[in-house]
């Protein structure tokens, strides 16, 4: 059998062999590699391509996407007004939010601005999310090159990582995670920084901040628990390379602290506007109860959920495992944060492959990583079918800590699944290149000297059966964005000037159509509430009385008793203009009813809405 050191010399081989060829033949596997990935990237979201990138979205622009669409907005608004990217009063006027406390990703929005100046933000956001799968795919791809030279094997570990559970999980409408192509990346170079080291130390120091930086630009979350397993593993690697970390050991602290110092003056920024902006959160965000049930249960890693094609009639059981807590003590079943499903295909294929090239230390490594990561991933405490049990787990301290106590410990998901993918690439690949000895052959081979002399073809039936049994569970839910004709451009209330725009209903929870419309439109007005996290949500009469109206039945009207608090609100507002849509909305009539009274006067009605203009209550 091939030993680590034989595999490794039949990889050099091989690639000078490669080297030999033209140009244009080492590059066109790679082009076609990076084509399907792209086009399984716009299959994600082939309706919102189908049905105009410029106004279909996930859930036609509701709950997180409808307020993702308005941070990236922002974050082009704020690259082409040069204002802080981190800091807003345009929404929850007059307080303003703490972006850095959001999920906000405002270097997304900064990379997306030609597209949102040309198309609008809906199309950057759809954008994005189908390049968030193929980016991922494509620089999961990149770094098994690094360790493979075959072709297939590289590109089913980008195929692993870019499209895997995690990810079609979070497709559901959390592109700030679902922009993951950067962990690959860090891996790439921390192998240079603390293996290789064949580069220029600056060079590579440098590589590596920038990419954290842009990280922390896209998710602080997903930067915070990339760099707590990547702590993890340098001390693994210190200890199993021990003898040779006193040569390594001048060139990875030069690289690692020059990436470091770049990442601090950001990452300060960032932590310091999370406890001085506007309406900041003190201490965590969301409590340790809430986010309890957003954890990996054991189970949950060989039974499939919704978020998968093909479950086997278990989609009930896995889609269980995973929910939000409420305060009233009520789970919420979250498909978005259900990705741990593995598959026992690939189950298999990990324990094959780490007992046959148990000598080879990047799969030994990636095995231990990747079981790390879903250790992470699966909370405070082990969680089994269900049920909670009482042993505690790693990520408790975690839960603990100052800045990372939000963290959501199923995201660990995400750097499981690219270990899981590491492993499975160089496992195919070593396979390929394994070569019984024949004097070790002698007459008629059992199973297991078959395997042993030639895995390829089961761990090939093992990686197909693992992809096809992870084949997303595809379309999402996907709509058009409905806009009222009263805020088309030109907008029915003109001359706003910045001044404060009141639509029905408020934007909050899962109605954030107000901040989609603000931000199709360019920010011509600011907004009352807003759905973001703030310290406190100023929630007032007119909220109370426009969800009143909103339910759907005729028979509930707000109080009187309000009248005079709304008043009030509209007067701390600056409200210039009130709009609300007669279409496409719940009890509208009832809206209308309420503000007639508040400003004593009646609407014009305007292009399928009641539009009232000059308001000027309390401003002279």
């Amino acid at each position: 059998m091939s030993t680590g050191t034989e595999a490794a010399e039949q990889l050099e081989a091989s690639r000078l062999d490669g080297a030999k060829a033209p140009l244009w033949r080492r590059s066109l596997p790679v082009v076609v590699v990076l084509a399907i990935y792209l086009c399984l990237g716009v299959v994600s979201n082939l309706p919102s391509w189908l049905g105009g990138v410029a106004h279909t979205m996930q859930c036609g622009g509701c709950g997180d996407s409808g307020q993702e669409v308005w941070f990236l907005a922002w974050g082009s608004h704020a690259l082409t007004h040069l204002t802080d990217p981190l800091r807003t009063n345009w929404l929850n006027f007059p307080w303003g939010v703490d972006l850095a406390d959001n999920t906000s990703m405002p270097l997304a929005g900064a990379i997306g601005t030609p597209i949102t100046v040309l198309f609008g933000p809906v199309a950057t956001f759809n954008v994005l999310f189908s390049l968030a799968f193929a980016s991922s795919a494509a620089a999961m791809f990149f770094l098994l090159r690094r360790f493979t030279t075959w072709i297939p094997a590289a590109f089913v570990g980008g195929l692993l990582y870019g499209f895997c559970p995690y990810m079609v999980g979070q497709g559901e409408g959390h592109l700030f995670l679902l922009l993951a192509a950067m962990p690959p990346l860090m891996v790439l170079l921390l192998d240079e920084i603390l293996i290789r080291q064949s580069a220029r130390w600056w060079l590579v120091g440098i590589a590596l901040g920038l990419v954290m930086i842009v990280q922390l630009g896209w998710s602080a979350e997903v930067l915070a628990c990339a760099l707590t397993i990547a702590v993890i593993g340098i001390v693994v690697l210190a200890i199993a390379r021990r003898h040779l970390v006193r040569d390594h050991l001048p060139y990875a602290l030069k690289a690692s602290v020059l990436a470091v110092v770049m990442l601090i003056p950001v990452a300060a920024w960032f932590g310091l506007v999370s406890r001085t902006g506007p309406e900041h959160v003190p201490g965590a965000v969301h409590s340790v109860k809430e986010l309890g049930g957003l954890s990996s249960d054991l189970a949950g890693f060989v039974i499939p959920s919704f978020n998968q094609h093909f479950s086997f009639g278990l989609a009930h059981i896995g889609t269980s495992f995973v929910y939000l807590t409420n305060l009233n003590g009520s789970h919420n079943l979250d498909l978005a944060e259900n990705g741990s499903y593995i598959g026992i295909p690939i189950v298999l294929l990990l324990i094959l492959g780490a007992v046959r090239f148990h000598r080879e230390g990047i799969v030994r490594f990636s095995v231990l990583m990747a079981a790390v990561a879903a250790l992470f991933s699966m909370g405070s405490r082990l969680k089994v079918w269900d049920h909670l049990t009482v042993i505690r787990l790693p990520f408790d301290v975690l839960a603990h800590l100052p800045f990372v106590q939000s963290e959501v410990p199923s995201r660990y998901c995400l750097l499981m699944s690219l270990f899981v993918a590491l492993a499975v690439g160089v496992v195919l690949d070593r396979a390929r290149w394994v070569k019984p000895r024949r004097n070790k052959v002698h007459g008629r081979a059992g199973y297991l000297r078959r395997f042993a002399y030639s895995p390829l073809p089961l761990f090939l039936v093992l990686a197909v059966a693992g992809v096809v049994s992870l084949v997303p569970a595809w379309p999402y839910n996907i709509g058009p964005v409905v806009t009222p004709p009263a805020l088309e451009p030109p907008i029915a209330a003109p001359n706003l000037a910045g001044g404060t725009l009141l639509t029905y209903p408020l934007a909050r929870n899962n109605h954030v159509l107000a901040m989609v419309w603000q931000s199709i439109d360019g920010f011509q007005y600011r907004i009352p509430a807003g759905e973001a996290t703030v310290a406190n949500d100023h929630a007032g009469a007119t909220e109370s009385a426009f969800a009143t109206c909103w339910k759907d039945d005729t028979e509930y009207e707000p109080s009187k008793a309000l009248i005079p608090a709304a008043r009030a609100n509209f007067v701390v507002w600056q409200v210039r203009a009130v709009v609300i849509p007669l279409r496409a909305s719940v009890n509208p009539m009832c809206g209308v009813r309420f503000v007639q009274a508040v400003l004593g006067r009646a609407p014009d009605y305007e292009r399928d809405a009641a539009v009232w203009t000059d308001v000027h209550l309390g401003q002279g």
